[in-house]
């Protein structure tokens, strides 16, 4: 693959919007309108199911908005920057992989395969509105939910606490063959900006919105899409397991292809565990 990110075990196209079901807990002693959240966690799921593929994290600290999933041990990350004294007069986003995490996750048996250099890989987000950029998506594609692959998709790992200053949200709607659930990323100036304001708002599809420091905005949007009419990004989709082979859960990230080079993608599939052990021994 060309620069990007894969991690395992051994453009916004208008869709339609899908709602999330919310599972929101407030700290001890905290009422929601009391307390600002800083922080909120997003699972994908089959109806009632445990999570499928990673539970993802937004973060909002200082003058900066992150991006990463929980527990996985590579140490990744995308980041969105506000002004501040070093870069007084614009953002920046990127996307950083911790070496020695990397490493240090190898030697558990996990594989993470990636291109991203030790400055980081910066790019520009792309401008839907004055002072609006689309800076990431994450894709959780329909075979998670396959029967046949649920038991392999399952996240095993602990779910995180929800407390004072965090909210927790689920996308459970189960999905069309060939359909993928989509969360775009945008972050704005001035006022928190949602696309497709009226069918977001009407659907109950928005998350958010985090602010920072620097003023900025950080907002969600969730979008069924179907693969045929919007495929992931090239190189982005490893082939799903043959009958003979074992399914393994897969999390491949990158930039998109023309149009939405200026975006970042994180697309949660489904692979064989032989190929990703042939990808991790052709890595070493």
């Amino acid at each position: 693959m060309r620069h990007g990110v894969r991690n395992g075990r051994s453009a916004s196209g208008r869709s339609g919007c899908e709602g999330y079901e919310m599972a929101t807990r407030q700290g001890k002693n905290e009422s929601s309108e009391m307390q600002e959240v800083r922080q909120i966690m997003v699972a994908f799921t089959a109806g009632d199911s445990y999570a499928l593929g990673n539970i993802w994290r937004l973060t909002t600290k200082r003058t900066d908005f992150y991006l990463e999933p929980v527990g996985v041990p590579g140490g990744l990350h995308l980041s969105a920057h506000g002004p501040n004294r070093r870069f007084p007069d614009r953002h920046r986003f990127h996307v950083k992989v911790a070496e020695d995490a990397v490493e240090k996750a190898t030697r558990r048996s996990h594989f993470m395969y990636h291109k991203v250099g030790p400055r980081g890989h910066e790019f520009d987000g792309q401008a839907i509105a004055p002072g609006a950029f689309l800076v990431a998506r994450i894709r959780w594609v329909w075979d998670l939910q396959r029967e046949e692959f649920r038991q392999a998709a399952l996240n095993r790992g602990p779910l995180p606490e929800i407390g004072a200053g965090q909210s927790g949200r689920k996308l459970s709607s189960i999905l069309e063959p060939e359909a993928a659930a989509d969360l775009d990323l945008v972050v704005s100036y001035e006022e928190p900006y949602w696309p497709h304001e009226r069918g977001s708002l009407e659907h109950n599809a928005r998350l958010g919105p985090l602010r920072n420091d620097a003023g900025m905005w950080l907002t969600a949007t969730s979008y069924r899409r179907s693969l045929l009419k919007h495929p992931s990004p090239d190189g982005l989709t490893l082939p799903g397991p043959t009958a003979d082979e074992q399914p393994n859960r897969i999390m491949s990230g990158g930039p998109g292809d023309d149009k939405s080079a200026d975006i970042y993608w994180f697309v949660e599939s489904i692979t064989s565990r032989e190929l990703i052990e042939a990808n991790q021994d052709s890595s070493d």
